[in-house]
């Protein structure tokens, strides 16, 4: 009996330990703490999603967030001196400090302008007498920036509807005062985005959807890092580029926006009833050189780049691509 007993006090020593060999096998490994700058609107919302959704978590990575608003320049010098891993900025933005030696790499899409959604519109005052693109000869017209992504989207088209943009005067104004610069007549017209539209068309109406003049998609904002940065973390990078992927499919399925309508809020300090009633952004699940290369073209084409960037060239290994 005594034999018995020790024999089955070793099999139940063999079996916790087995438990507790298999519990440890199992136990996730340690997330990689990694910082990333973004401008933070809905437009830009695409890391709160992967954040609070999970889909970091699901791929290894604790996000820490740094909100640099409305500063596409800040968040690539931030990346660039390491202050920060990853960022989100504009296509022409990270085109240009590569044309000045800056080694930056696309790694992953963001912002997906679509024509069939269109978040961005060109507006007059309703009571104005402009009702075509010709009607903007030699009129001012409000952009988020003179050089900027808007700017170059609104002047093709100008060009494309057979209005002079030469003769327009654009002056650089803050989204928020868009609408009411418009309706006092400060400016004639202005580009304005969500979450500023949907309010301004209450005194305000659509005249065109200048980022159609570039194509029915057009990839406007990515993650990126530097190219030092992807080569020295190599799986962490594919990491992140899997959990975007991943919450861009999400962000995009409409019966997720009440979801993720609450996580904007809480990032962005909208009112839910605003982000409710906007039109949402899309986000890019994979990168379409089609979707960028007009884009860079246009821009060059104006000046808005300072000589032709191969669109292909920009984007990393790492990213996943059509």
């Amino acid at each position: 009996m005594a034999m018995n007993a020790l024999k089955w006090v070793a099999l139940a020593m063999l079996a916790i330990l087995g438990t507790m060999s298999s519990g440890a096998a199992q136990s996730p490994p340690p997330l990689t703490v990694i910082t990333i700058a973004t401008p933070g609107q809905d437009s830009n919302a695409l890391a709160y999603f992967a954040q609070d959704m999970g889909f970091l978590k699901k791929h290894g990575i604790e996000a820490k967030f740094i909100a640099v608003h409305g500063s596409g320049p800040a968040i690539a010098a931030a990346v660039t001196g390491k202050s920060v891993d990853i960022g989100e900025g504009g296509v022409i933005d990270i085109a240009e400090a590569r044309l000045h030696g800056v080694p930056l790499t696309l790694i992953s899409p963001s912002y997906l302008y679509q024509a069939a959604a269109p978040a961005t519109a060109l507006i007059v005052a309703k009571s104005s007498t402009i009702k075509t693109a010709k009607d903007l000869n030699g009129k001012t017209i409000g952009e988020p920036s003179i050089s900027g992504p808007a700017k170059v989207a609104t002047y093709k088209w100008l060009q494309d509807n057979g209005a002079d943009p030469d003769s327009v005067k654009f002056i650089e104004l803050p989204q928020p005062s868009m609408a009411a610069a418009v309706e006092r007549g400060t400016v004639d017209a202005a580009t304005i985005n969500e979450p500023s539209l949907t309010p301004s068309l209450e005194e305000n109406r659509i005249i065109g959807y200048p980022y159609s003049a570039i194509g029915k998609d057009v990839e406007l904002t990515t993650w990126f890092a530097t190219e030092d940065w992807v080569a020295d973390h190599p799986a962490l990078a594919a990491q992140f580029v899997a959990a975007m992927h991943e919450a861009a499919l999400w962000a995009n399925t409409k019966s997720n926006w009440p979801k993720s309508g609450a996580i904007v809020a809480q990032y962005t300090g909208l009112p839910p009833e605003t982000v409710a009633h906007m039109r949402r952004a899309a986000y890019g699940v994979m990168f379409d050189v089609s979707m960028m290369q007009p884009f860079l073209d246009a821009a060059n084409a104006q000046k808005s780049l300072s000589g032709h960037v191969d669109a292909r060239s920009m984007i990393s290994k790492v990213a996943l691509v059509k």
